[in-house]
């Protein structure tokens, strides 16, 4: 499986303000986004929910699999031989029309610098102890914003 972290954060930051949508809910479209990347099955979306939101929200059985059965009845996903859920041509139609199909990095200082300041505050309501084994990592990271400060100031002064 591929490393999408970033996506799935941009994601479940659009996500929250989607609300309900089509009768049962913001959980179709996520469900709908997550069988974008391969069929998966009734247990490994609810998974795949519950690390998403970072262990916040894990959807029950008792509104996983109605959903799943309703969203097959509508032609959204198909289920396979092996109980694996995949989408149809009318699912992924269905997820663009709620336009969160695709997901690019922002592209201005701005939404960079914004986005920064969002997983700052994340990074903020972790424990010491989740923090620590990433320490050097943050010293890195730390070094580059003072040298982007440095660059700033120096020119600031010419």
């Amino acid at each position: 499986m591929k490393d999408n972290r970033e996506d799935m954060r941009s994601f479940m930051r659009r996500f929250h303000r989607i609300r309900h949508f089509r009768g049962y809910g913001g959980l179709k479209v996520l469900v709908l986004y997550i069988l974008r990347e391969g069929p998966k099955n009734g247990a490994e979306l609810m998974d795949t929910i519950d690390v998403m939101s970072h262990g916040h929200w894990k959807p029950s059985p008792g509104s996983m699999y109605p959903l799943l059965s309703k969203a097959v009845e509508e032609n959204f996903i198909i289920k396979r031989e092996d109980r694996r859920y995949e989408l149809t041509n009318a699912g992924l139609e269905e997820i663009n029309m709620f336009n969160t199909g695709t997901f690019g990095k922002s592209e201005s200082v701005e939404g960079i610098l914004s986005d920064i300041d969002s997983n700052l505050s994340y990074l903020e309501d972790l424990s010491e102890e989740k923090l620590a084994p990433y320490g050097q990592m943050m010293e890195e990271i730390c070094a580059k914003i003072n040298r982007i400060r440095g660059t700033i100031l120096v020119s600031e002064r010419k």
